[in-house]
Order: structure tokens, then sequence, then C-alpha cells
């Protein structure tokens, strides 16, 4: 399965032609700001290394990093070592664990989202798209004036496209996503209230740049070459039989989303229960108790996949609990001794062997609007009484359901997504928690469900079905929260 999930790190040809437009000029530098703006576009650099050799061997490091789509741990093995070998000392942060995790992850990072820029440059000039629409990435200590750019629509040819096209500073995460129509740029996240002040030229005295941007960073990345990495993957194509060719050029011109390795089918209930255990999404074979619909099993189970595959997860165990299958298909819900239970790092948590679920009186219509209206009206005073800020605004205007469900046809997907997301929970267990901190007391718990307000792990669950739904959720997810969730989102960069 390794080879599966390094293959949604992996970049695409425009971000590659880009980076590699710089490996020919590989620049000795004592500090960051030796190489300027549009310079980067055409060299490499890391501030301090100064030798050929060591600059090479970096160089190197980092075009693996793009190219395979390794991730952030295995470049900081991968410069450990080129540190030692070639005996470079004196660079910002050696000394500490600290400082090196800080540097390490300046230089991925910056060279990872600078040609990333750079290639989708090229991919939006090369699509023709009217409209660009500035999104922000959901950075944890978010930039006021970021915030306030996120869904912007301009005119592909707008001049604030030369010195805001992100990313705008270092650590920045915002990107731009390409529109054929006003309608279009709305449905991907553009939001025609938003608009640019009269005085968004000025100079900030500090930095040289525009407000909200970062001295060094008031240029577009890839914007010096974009021609230079169309004319590559044009000269790619034409070398390329017909059908590949016309793929190829296509691609650039409208990138699709990343794909997900196609997954077979399961042609039976048994065949499922090998299915799942061949397609690493359960460490052994599940028995499927009441009764259950081949067709919303195979629904089911291909959502975990897909899910498993675009977010960074160990192997999804919920899939072992046959439960969560039967209330996602509808099935009555019985207890079963083969139940597997979901395991944090030294933490087991929701034995299901301990107590079966049944479809009570509680889950009759008459009763759950009763309680809904219980609820909705200690809701209502709960948020009374929290103090004005993001999370109040967020609850006042959530649905308060029970649950967070993606209605209709889709309410398998829907249970499969809530608990993947405790298995997001369980992959980043500490990460997660630390995001998560002050989650009732602040009052997030109010923005998200009456099932979410249980308890810390419903919580993160319910959030990352919010998060699955789309952007006009987003505002109900505690926003360190949700900007892990966009860091871990393969789909994001």
């Amino acid at each position: 399965m390794a080879d599966l999930a390094t293959s949604f790190r992996k970049p695409f040809k425009e971000q590659v032609a880009a980076f590699r437009l710089r490996l020919g000029n590989q620049v000795p530098t004592a500090k960051w700001d030796e190489l300027w703006k549009a310079q980067h576009d055409r060299a490499f650099m890391v501030a301090g290394a100064a030798k050929a050799d060591l600059l090479a061997d970096l160089a190197k490091a980092v075009e693996k990093s793009i190219v395979d789509g390794t991730s952030l741990e295995e470049f900081r093995r991968d410069f450990r070592q080129i540190v030692e070998r070639r005996g470079w000392h004196g660079w910002t942060g050696e000394g500490t664990k600290k400082g090196e995790a800080w540097r390490t992850r300046i230089i991925y990072q910056t060279n990872m989202r600078t040609s990333y820029a750079a290639g989708r440059y090229a991919q939006l000039v090369e699509g023709g798209f009217k409209y660009w629409v500035y999104r922000h990435g959901g950075a944890l200590e978010p930039r006021e004036q970021h915030l306030a750019w996120d869904g912007l629509i301009l005119p592909a040819d707008h001049p604030f496209w030369a010195t805001h096209y992100p990313p705008n500073g270092w650590g920045c995460s915002c990107y731009v996503v390409g529109a054929r129509s006003l309608r279009q740029a709305i449905r991907l996240g553009g939001n025609p209230k938003v608009t640019l002040p009269e005085n968004w030229r000025d100079l900030n005295q500090k930095t040289g740049e525009p407000d909200g941007i970062d001295r060094g960073w008031g240029y577009a990345p890839g914007g010096s070459v974009v021609d230079e990495v169309r004319k590559q993957i044009r000269r790619k194509a034409g070398a390329l039989p017909e059908g590949l060719s016309t793929a190829l050029t296509e691609d650039a011109a409208d990138p699709p989303s990343p794909s997900v390795p196609p997954l077979r089918p399961a042609t039976s209930l048994k065949d499922a229960a090998v299915l799942v255990v061949e397609s690493g999404l359960a460490e052994k074979q599940v028995s499927w108790p009441g009764k259950v619909k081949l067709d919303a099993v195979n629904e089911v189970v291909q959502t975990l996949w897909e899910l498993k595959n675009r977010f960074d997860m160990v192997p999804l165990q919920a899939v072992g609990s046959a439960k969560v299958i039967a209330t996602a298909t509808g099935g009555r819900l019985k207890p079963s001794p083969n139940a597997s239970a979901w395991y944090a790092p030294g933490y087991k948590v929701m034995g299901w062997n301990r107590v079966g679920l049944s479809r009570e009186p509680w889950y009759a219509p008459e009763a759950q609007a009763k309680r809904l209206e219980t609820w909705a009206t200690e809701h209502a005073k709960a948020i009374a009484k929290l103090p004005d800020g993001p999370a109040r605004r967020a609850a006042e205007r959530a649905t308060w359901q029970h649950t967070v469900v993606i209605g209709g046809e889709d309410y398998p997907r829907s249970v499969a997504i809530h608990e993947t997301g405790h298995q997001f929970h369980f992959s980043h267990w500490e990460a997660v928690n630390a995001a998560i901190e002050g989650w009732d007391r602040d009052g997030w718990n109010f923005a998200v469900s009456i099932y979410g307000s249980t308890n810390f792990k419903e919580f993160v669950a319910e959030s990352f079905v919010l998060y699955m739904l789309g952007p006009e959720y987003h505002a109900r997810i505690k926003p360190e929260l949700l900007a892990l969730f966009k860091a871990r989102d393969r789909r994001n960069v």
C-alpha cells in the first residue's frame, strides 16, 4: 500500500517542469534575499549553502521530494545525511531539534509550494480561464489579509495577480483556481462580495510590499517562465501518439483532482469481506450482520477507499466493525462478537463488543422530533451565554441537527465519512487533540451537531463530515481543526 499512498503526493507535469528550470542555475548564497522575487523562477538556492557539491546534493533532495512526492520526514532524513556527508556547519537552525525541524520545513515547503504555484500558473494560462479565484489555504494561524482575499474573483489578466498570486509569504498555503464563467467561479468558492479596496497597491513601508505580503514575496511564482513551461509540455505532447498527446494537453488546460486508484467492486458479501483486507482497509475479514444490500456495501467500501487514499491514515479498522456497515446500509443493528475496536496510540476506544446498538423507539420520528425541540431550546440558551466571537457566530448560523448527514441516497457515504473522521483522529492523535483544545469551552461544539457535542471524539468525526460537505460548511469547524484537515488533505498543497 505504500506505493498507493505516495502516489497522491506526486506532482503534475508543469510543476516538475517549472522546478527543473531552476536546476540549471544553482546559486551559492549566504542570505535568503540574494535572489530576489522572479529570479527564483530560474535559479535554485538554499540560504547559507555556498559550496557547489553541497548545493547540488540539496537540489537533488528537493527534486526527489517534488518528483517522487516524498514526505517531509523523508526529506529531513536526506537533509541530515547531506549535512553530515558534506560537513556543513553554521546553517540557521543547526544545533537543536526544533531548529532543524523549522529549517527543513522551510526548505521543503517553500520549494513545494512555489513549484506548485509555478506549475499551476502555467495550467491556468494554458487553460484560458476567464476568471481566477483566490482561495485561502487554511493556515493554523491565518493572516487576516489572506482571509480577506479568500473568494476574490478577478479576470485572469488583472494586475492584482502580478503581485498577489500566492504564496504570499513564508508558510502561506493560499492557492488560485480557474473558472470559465462567474457561475463556475462561485461554485469553486468565489464570493462576488469580496472586492479589492482602492488602495490595494499601496506599499507597506516596513516590507516594501502591499499589505499582507511578506518581504520578497510580491511576485507571481512561475509568472516569468510560464511560456517556457507551456512549451515544454507541448513539446513532450508532440512526441507522443495522438491520443496520449491530447490527454496531456487537456490535463494541462484543466487538471483533474488527484485520482484514486480503482478498486474493484465486490461481487458478493463474502467477496466484500475479502476485498476490505485485500485493499488494506481492514486487518481481518468482516462478517456482515442484518439485511444488507451489496450495492450499499460497495458504496461504503468505495467511500472508505477514497478517503483512505486522500488523507494520511493508518489502516481503516473501522470497516471491521460490522455495525458501522449495518448502520450505513440501513440494516438492522445487532451486536457482533467479531466487531473490532478502534485504537489510538496507547488508548483503546470505542470497543463495540461491549454493547450492541439497536433500533429503539429513540429513533422513531416522533421521539426524534421531541428530542430535537428540547435540544434546540437548550442550544439557544447555551449560545446566548457565549462571548461574541467566531465560535458564537458559527453556532448561530448552524443548522442544529442530531448528526451531520449527507442526505438522500448519500446517507451510507455520510456514515462512512463520519467513521473515517474517527480514523483521521486516531491516525493524527496528538495533532488533532492539540487542535481541538478548548472545543467545548469556547463553544465550537454548538456549531457542529448534537452528537458532536457529546465528547471530543464525536466532535472531531462530525467536524470531518462538515469538512467533506464543502467550503460553505467550513465556518462551523474550529479553525485549528479545519487547518489540520486541509494540511492532511492531499487535494490541497
